[in-house]
């Protein structure tokens, strides 16, 4: 059974931008606020950008260490999404 919660739902984010790094590794999100919480991220397994339609969507997966989380940044609008939760995901490879 997938563990995999969706959610789509709009979410503050605290991003870093690096001014040398790979381009894998130039944004990471570093927090974000989700009811009331604040969930600090603690590494970055994935980044890749998406077309939806005209619109550049860049897709982060990141953990706190304990979740995994899958983010989406609307390069058009400039706002993140966050789509998924993986509740325990960290026990895996990133």
């Amino acid at each position: 059974m997938d563990p995999t919660i969706v959610l789509n739902e709009a979410v503050d984010v605290i991003a870093l931008y690096k001014k040398e790094a790979s381009l894998e590794t130039l944004a990471f999100p570093c927090k974000m606020k989700y009811q009331g919480r604040e969930i600090t991220f603690t590494k970055l397994g994935m980044r890749h950008p998406t077309a939806q339609g005209k619109r550049m969507i860049h897709v982060f997966d990141v953990t706190d260490g304990s979740n995994d989380y899958r983010l989406e940044f609307n390069a058009e609008t400039l706002r993140w999404t966050l789509v998924a939760i993986i509740p325990g995901g960290a026990s895996r490879e990133l």
